[in-house]
């Protein structure tokens, strides 16, 4: 069942989105409201200051005579207009000027203040000085249209925050319906993968953006699962074919015991047999169960310092008394130390396996030669013989699991032990390789350091 629209977590991120967006749009045009409003009214005062000191001077250098004729001059008949002069005596009482009523409170100094105009709903600001003879000036200026441009200025800033606030609506709507719409492809995908429709993949932009990253990562995901599901299968009819042969021999040895008449020797016979049989089995499930180990790399986790030297001697001490029993010639080159980080079992077992099928097919008189080759970047475990070597057209299905070549169908193994081999190696961040010796074969198993 789909979340309704407001647990949906990407409309949740579209109104988180719109929030964000609304109230720094709301502090942008904060800022900017208040440096226009501190730059128009500092504008003001500097030029309030900059008149009443002329003024002053004027009354210094001319007189008051002087100081009456420029603010008849330059004043109107009305206190509403622009500029607000007022010559008064040491009373507050009036001299010249458009201003009939000194401001109460108003004393003379450096600041200029702001008041009411009389009785309107106007607001001045202005500046006092005292003059000589007692006499004080009054300039400054009717905030009239200050104030309407100011009211100007909020309207527009309120009809921005309007349109960003439309614009962040849509925006948070447009980024949530398409994040939505991929999330959603890959939840369909998804589900039909879970449907068992296994050829299915997530879309893949042309973005390169996260969401794409996100896809890539999860088809290369879907493509190993689906090879480990189509491996298990062919493992399973593998294993079906292989086991056949010997669990139908086992059925019919016991048939055919419990057909006879009681003889003890002829029962201990088979059941000599059939232990050789369960081994065969055993060994199997065994050799399966490692080679699954090793593709899951779980056993990563086990992963310590391996002097693959140490290793190989006590390998090759294992096999040298097989070898000499089937005239072998079993040579170990020791390297000195040579240290890998690896799986210390998994490792020996793929020597070993190598060893085992160099004694299984390499004839009498015979020579085995284990040697370690360290370049700048790895170590490499080669097993090479003087034996028959492997046709170059089976090579590349020599790793496969129960792939045995036509010649070989005759001696006792399961086909797995190059697969486990290669499982290693692919743990380990290595390869391996088949070449021919001229004659025999040479296998390199090639560790990074």
């Amino acid at each position: 069942m789909k979340p309704s629209r407001k647990r949906s977590l990407i409309f949740r991120y579209a109104l988180v989105y719109t929030l964000l967006f609304c109230v720094t749009s709301l502090a942008i045009l904060g800022f900017l409201y208040w440096s226009t409003f501190s730059l128009d009214q500092g504008r003001v005062d500097a030029e309030i200051s900059a008149e009443a000191e002329l003024l002053q001077e004027k009354f210094s250098r001319k007189g008051v005579a002087e100081i009456k004729t420029i603010l008849a001059r330059r004043s109107t008949d009305r206190p509403g207009g622009s500029t607000i002069y007022m010559l008064a005596t040491q009373r507050l009482e009036w001299v010249a000027g458009n201003l009939r009523d000194w401001p109460a409170g108003e004393a003379a100094g450096q600041e200029v203040v702001e008041f009411p105009l009389g009785e309107s709903s106007e607001l001045a600001r202005a500046r006092a000085v005292d003059l000589p003879d007692g006499l004080r000036l009054l300039v400054g200026r009717n905030l009239g249209e200050v104030a309407k441009l100011r009211d100007l200025i909020v309207q527009a800033m309120f009809g921005a925050f309007g349109l960003t606030l439309v614009l962040g609506v849509a925006g948070g709507l447009f980024v949530g319906r398409r994040v939505s719409s991929r999330l959603e492809k890959i939840n369909q995908n998804s589900v039909a993968i879970l449907a068992g429709d296994f050829s299915r993949r997530m879309p893949v932009g042309s973005g390169g953006d996260e969401f794409d990253d996100l896809s890539e990562n999860l088809n290369r995901m879907l493509d190993r699962i689906e090879g480990l599901m189509e491996g298990m299968r062919s493992v399973s009819d593998e294993i079906a074919h292989d086991l056949r042969s010997p669990i139908s021999r086992l059925k019919s040895r016991i048939e055919v015991a419990l057909l006879t008449e009681d003889d003890p020797g002829s029962y201990r016979q088979v059941l000599q047999e059939t232990v050789v049989e369960a081994d065969r089995i055993l060994s199997i499930f065994n050799a399966l169960l490692a080679i699954t180990l090793a593709e899951s790399g779980a056993e990563r986790e086990r992963f310590q310092d391996v002097d693959l030297d140490d290793m190989a001697g006590d390998v090759v001490d294992t096999y040298e008394p097989l070898a000499t029993e089937t005239g072998l010639q079993l040579v170990r080159d020791s390297t000195g130390q040579a240290l890998v980080r690896g799986e210390p079992h998994l490792l020996a077992q793929a020597l070993a396996n190598l060893l085992d099928n160099a004694i299984k097919y390499v004839p009498s008189g015979g020579r085995i030669q284990i040697r370690l080759v360290r370049t700048e970047d790895s170590q490499t475990l080669m097993v090479q013989d003087d034996g028959p070597g492997m046709a170059e057209d089976f090579r590349d299905r020599a790793f496969e699991r129960f792939s045995r070549a036509d010649g070989s169908r005759t001696e006792p193994g399961s086909g797995l032990g190059l697969s486990l081999v290669r499982a290693v190696a692919h743990l380990h961040g290595g390869e391996v390789t088949l070449e021919d010796a001229e004659p025999g074969l040479r296998v390199s198993l090639i560790l990074p350091l």
